[in-house]
């Protein structure tokens, strides 16, 4: 059953309160894709936290900003809490925040074999604009195979 709004809450959160889910995010990547794509917890980041009416943490996302813009990544929704309204709230929420402190850009960063998120991304509006490509250190496991 998707949330409605009234039942998503996202607000600014501090580093300290999305400890939790940036260790599930990490743990979560790690299994699906080897390693996370984006620092769980980025250096300098915002972030965001999407709370049930209970007061239960849904999700997260964390933001970098850069000369051009914002940066998201990683955008987070527990497991059991997926395809119920909290990454869009929270997208919602982050493009809101953008458009009044009037923050060029908002770019999102995905895993290049994450197709869930990729399509849930476009669902929105999103599109590939680069494509980020890496070197994988000599007898490194590949993370994108």
């Amino acid at each position: 059953m998707r949330m409605s709004e009234r039942d998503v809450e996202v607000r600014r959160a501090r580093i300290e309160e999305i400890r939790g889910l940036a260790q599930e995010y990490r743990d979560e990547q790690t299994i699906d894709f080897g390693s996370p794509t984006d620092a769980p917890m980025p250096q300098g980041g915002i972030f965001w936290v999407a709370v049930d009416a209970e007061g239960n943490q849904l999700g997260y996302a964390a933001g970098t900003m850069r000369p051009s813009g914002c940066t998201i990544g990683p955008v987070f929704t527990r497991a059991d809490a997926r395809r119920r309204g909290v990454g869009e709230a929270l997208l919602t929420t982050i493009q809101q925040w953008a458009s009044n402190t009037r923050v060029p850009v908002v770019e999102i960063s995905v895993h290049a074999r994450n197709e869930a998120g990729q399509s849930f991304l476009e669902s929105l509006g999103y599109q590939p604009r680069r494509v980020l490509m890496s070197l994988t250190p000599e007898g490194a496991r590949d993370p994108v195979r």
